[in-house]
């Protein structure tokens, strides 16, 4: 039977090769998952937590960084001292070891003026001792090699216009001003600890001398090969002693990715559920492809039973060749998944959107997972069809019956498993719902995995009523062609189902994909929205013990009437007092609430907001214990909580109207202006319109988050380009599993188009009863899979949207139509080559 097994493989070469597809896919699009999940995981850490690249352990301030809204080395953290960089260059365990300082620095612009935001100066670091442990990338020319030369972050060199070989005035520790000279411009990434600040590279000898570095920030290091992080991490704390923070790399790059994007614990869980689905994936095609061919062999495992196999030769034969060619064929997988996966990032590389890596990631455990994983998956699924060859009566090699009618049912047992499928999938979906942010995800994904295996299993007992209402139209316009094919599809339920079920469960894949990235797309959107509520404030610089003094209304004129902005709107804040409670109150000038700049309402309204109402944030609201309805005294005037709002675009914690705030401290004009970008309009645009409207008067002070914004809307933009790509994976599973299972099904029809010939229909007739079935399975798997994705991706939506807060699953309508008339073609087209095979034959 081993000789027998090997021989029918080289005797069935495209029979073979056919199954090798089969395995094939299925493993590449589980490799291909992972492979690129893994170099997406590299690239999104690399963007937002770049400080922490090539880093096994960090020794820095006592408390965690970002903290608070300053986020990032604080004046009053204890510096270690110099020595402490050559006492943890001494360790053992220690490969490379590199010193960072960071201290505040006041940079002037070119015109002479202090650049801050929000009220905060700049920042000035140490170049990297070590190139590999460096916290940013050189963006343009060079670090600074000597004293006097000084590296400027690019998004400041851009919004301030500095030039290579400019020189740039900054104020040293006595107060006076030194000139440097410009070298380079360096990308600090999304860093969350420099956002919307300067950021100065200098020497170490300067920044002893113009930066004030009494010591270092942070002290990080690369452990030897085979020293583990947490080796290291207990060995700088045992050097370094209680005082310093001891951090290891993965922490510190988590702490990094999850302050600059919050979600990239969700991003990596929803690559994980995806994992999950393309195993499920995996092992439903080969075990479609399996089913197929022990359905097309039955009279050959018949033969083998006449001379004298039993049926236990029978069923390790077909697992043999399960074994055999999922082994093959799952090392082509990982193969033709590294090629999928580089062919993505050139691909996404040619449209400009590319993430800054410079080879995949290929991790062992993904080559272990893949090898056994396939070949695995390949043995289990060969195991029902193995089964069923062991079943076949040694006389149904004599018999002209269908071969359905000579291998037994498993009806019963279908049924049964299809419908304790269905229910625990639907359980696992409405658990799946409920379960807090993103571990719902690939709970709803196993729930889905359920519904798709029982459409699966009971699709022979309903396909062929499906398929008769699908064909009802086509057998009325195209005459015998499409009637031959109803008829061909219903009385071969089996082969149609399977034939269906590939399809549905690659649309199904598809839609899914499709609504959770609409909805993420959606849901970030709004999410950015809401905590970038203003993109630039306009202030009047810095006054000491004297009020913030009020714009010219000239400016806020100016302001409003330029296109590049969706909401402008001058504001007003003072420090008050609620209930005892030191607080600072805002107001903004009338209309402005119903603009983009409106804070986010989590209870209550702000509409008709007017004299009398006050609009408190929700931390203010716990501290006095004040509720939508309830009484507030401001400034000795009683108002009313007519809403408690979360982020807005002033850091004051209670909104007065604009009457009212003028009443409890003076009528005047705004002392800011709050702006707001146009949707679409790019952070150096609207940064060039704002600083074209105040050009005028110098003293005005602009802040920005846009060009902030744009940067981590980049690397969340680039991170969600991972699912559309993995979109483009399923629908190669989608097309490809389609045109496998046709060309096995023609395989096994080859008596049954011979005598459809013999009895009168023309090769152009036989050809179209073909196309027409391969177009009516597409349009019964459309139907069944989009539904299925369609209800998967919502209920997995739910997670994100509980993790964001609000909203609703997006189902991109237009999208999933495409995606149903994209498979309905491909099945036509798909259909050809086998439709020309079967018009070749002839009755034996």
């Amino acid at each position: 039977m081993f000789r027998t097994t090997l021989a029918g493989l080289r005797a069935h070469k495209v029979r073979l090769v056919l199954t090798a597809v089969a395995v094939m896919i299925g493993v590449g699009f589980l490799a291909g998952t992972l492979v690129y999940g893994d170099t997406a995981r590299a690239a999104f850490y690399d963007d937002l937590a770049r400080a922490a690249r090539n880093v096994d352990a960090s020794a820095g301030p006592e408390r965690l960084p970002f903290g608070d809204q300053t986020s990032g080395f604080t004046e009053t953290s204890r510096r270690l001292g110099f020595d402490d960089l050559d006492a943890v260059r001494g360790l053992p365990q220690v490969l490379r070891a590199d010193g960072r300082m960071a201290e505040r620095l006041s940079m002037l612009d070119p015109d002479g003026r202090l650049i801050a935001n929000f009220g905060k100066v700049g920042w000035a670091v140490s170049t990297p001792g070590d190139p590999a442990l460096s916290m940013f990338d050189v963006a343009e020319g060079r670090l600074p090699e000597r004293d006097g030369e000084i590296a400027i972050d690019a998004t400041t060199a851009e919004v301030y216009h500095f030039s290579s070989g400019s020189s740039v005035n900054v104020i040293g520790p006595d107060g006076r001003q030194v000139a440097l000279t410009l070298v380079g411009t360096f990308d600090l990434g999304a860093n969350k600890r420099f956002a919307g600040l300067s950021v100065a590279g200098l020497t170490p000898g300067d920044m002893r001398t113009v930066a004030g570095a009494t010591g270092y920030a942070e002290v990080v290091a690369t452990a030897r090969p085979g020293v583990t992080e947490a080796a290291l991490t207990a060995a700088m704390r045992d050097r370094l002693g209680a005082g310093p923070r001891v951090l290891g790399g993965e922490r510190l790059r988590s702490i990094y990715a999850t302050a600059a994007a919050k979600y990239v614990n969700g991003f990596l869980v929803v690559l994980f559920a995806f994992g999950l689905v393309a195993l499920a994936v995996s092992v439903f095609v080969i075990a479609n492809t399996f089913a197929i061919l022990v359905a097309q062999r039955v009279r050959e495992l018949a033969l083998l039973r006449c001379i004298g196999a039993s049926r236990r030769q029978l069923f390790s034969s077909v697992v043999l060749e399960a074994l055999v060619v999922g082994l093959v064929a799952s090392a082509g997988g990982l193969v033709a998944s590294a090629a999928v996966g580089w062919a993505l990032l050139v691909g996404r590389d040619a449209l400009g959107k590319s993430i800054q890596i410079e080879r995949l990631v290929v991790a062992p455990t993904t080559v272990a997972v893949g090898l056994i994983a396939g070949t695995l998956c390949t043995v289990l699924a060969s195991l029902l069809p193995a089964l069923t060859a062991s079943r076949v009566p040694p006389m149904a090699a004599l018999s002209e019956a269908p071969v359905e009618a000579a291998v037994p049912g498993h009806r019963r047992l279908r049924l049964g498993g299809a419908w304790t499928l269905a229910g625990a999938g639907a359980l696992l979906i409405a658990g799946g719902t409920r379960a807090p942010g993103f571990l719902g995800v690939p709970v709803v994904f196993l729930g889905a995995i359920g519904l798709f295996a029982a459409a699966v299993a009971a699709g022979p007992f309903v396909i062929g009523a499906v398929t008769a209402w699908a064909g009802w139209l086509p057998a009325r316009l195209f005459g015998a062609p499409a009637r031959l094919a109803v008829q061909g599809a219903r009385r071969n339920p089996k082969r149609v189902a399977a034939t269906t079920g590939a399809l549905a469960v690659g649309l199904a894949l598809m839609s899914l994909f499709a609504v959770l990235l609409a909805t993420t797309r959606a849901q970030s959107e709004r999410e950015f929205d809401e905590n970038f509520a203003v993109d630039y404030v306009v202030t009047g610089g810095f006054v000491f013990n004297e009020r913030t003094p009020a714009i010219p209304g000239g400016v806020v004129a100016a302001l409003h009437g330029r296109p590049e902005f969706a909401a402008v709107a001058g504001a007003r804040s003072d420090r008050t007092d609620v209930d005892g409670r030191p607080t600072e109150a805002w107001s903004m000038e009338p209309g402005a609430l119903g603009t983009a700049l409106r804070p986010e309402v989590m209870r209550g309204s702000v509409a008709g907001f007017g004299a009398g109402d006050a609009a408190v944030k929700g931390s203010l609201a716990s501290a006095v214990g004040a509720g939508v309805g309830s009484e507030i005294t401001v400034e000795g005037r009683t108002l009313r909580v007519v809403a408690v709002y979360d982020d807005a675009p002033s850091t004051g914690e209670i909104l007065l109207d604009w009457s009212d705030f003028a009443a409890a401290f003076g009528a005047r004009g705004p002392d800011s202006v709050l702006v707001k970008a146009a949707e679409g309009v790019p952070a150096e645009t609207s940064r060039a319109a704002v600083d074209d409207a105040v050009r005028q008067e110098p003293r005005l002070q602009v802040s920005s988050q846009a060009e902030w914004r744009a940067k981590v809307t980049e690397t969340l933009d680039r991170q969600l380009l991972v699912f559309s790509a993995l979109l483009g994976m399923s629908i190669v599973i989608a097309l490809t599993g389609i045109a496998n299972t046709l060309a096995l099904s023609v395989l096994e029809r080859r008596r049954e188009s011979s005598l459809l010939r013999a009895l009168g229909l023309s090769r152009a007739q036989l050809r179209w009863t073909l196309i027409l079935e391969s177009v009516l399975m597409a349009v019964v798997g459309a139907v069944v899979g989009l539904g299925l994705g369609v209800l998967a991706g919502s209920a997995a939506a739910v997670g994100l949207i509980r993790q964001y807060g609000h909203g609703y699953p997006v189902v991109p309508v237009g999208q999933l139509a495409l995606y149903a008339l994209l498979a309905t073609a491909a099945a036509a087209l798909a259909a050809l080559p086998p439709a020309r095979q079967a018009m070749r034959t002839t009755l034996p």
